[in-house]
């Protein structure tokens, strides 16, 4: 009997921290995201690369966005391709928001540009209006410098405005364009991923 309940107890743990784990680095559903982000892609690699707590210490004070302890860990990257060739690249980041933890999976070009995102998981009311608002369409095609550089209160306004978003929902957009920014910074300052 001991056995047994030490058995569902280890397994217990093993998935909540596998189910923890999740929240924080899988695209739940990437054949169809890639296909929806990338609708001329011919398929996709998946590469695992790590956040280690040395790489969160090396965040920049200017970048609009912070390391949760829980993303230093292993987190997939998807690779997208067109017939052999890098055409993007596609993850998903977690940020927090008022009502807890809000999922994007971003999708930059071969080039470490904003592409598009989709809302993967989110307890926020706006985060439908959000997700079907024009937001990634506004961003594409900024790079890292370029969010850094506008980054202010007034521009998150300006993008929260712009888009037909009510003023509640101005710290889901703040959130948004963090986790795109977050994606671009992992792949090209920790995983020195070349640009295509």
């Amino acid at each position: 009997m001991k056995t047994r309940l030490l058995a569902i107890a280890l397994l217990s743990a093993t998935a909540a921290t596998l189910a923890h784990a999740q929240t924080f680095c899988s695209v739940r559903e990437p054949n169809r995201l890639i296909r929806e982000m990338f609708p001329e892609s011919t398929g996709f690699l998946t590469e695992m690369l790590e956040i280690t707590t040395e790489n969160a210490t090396k965040l920049p004070a200017d970048l609009p966005f912070v390391f949760d302890r829980r993303e230093v860990t292993r987190h997939p990257l998807h690779v997208v391709l067109r017939q052999g060739e890098v055409i993007g690249y596609v993850q998903a980041r977690t940020q927090a928001t008022r009502w807890g933890l809000t999922e994007f999976v971003w999708a930059l070009d071969s080039r470490f540009n904003l592409l598009d995102f989709r809302v993967q998981r989110s307890r926020e009311p706006g985060a439908t209006s959000l997700a079907s608002s024009p937001l990634g369409r506004n961003l594409r095609g900024l790079n890292l410098t370029e969010v850094r550089r506008r980054w202010s209160p007034a521009w998150i306004e300006e993008l929260q405005t712009k888009n037909g978003l009510p003023s509640e929902d101005r710290q889901l957009v703040e959130a948004a364009v963090a986790a795109g920014a977050k994606t671009i910074w992992l792949a090209t300052e920790i995983w020195k991923l070349p640009a295509r």
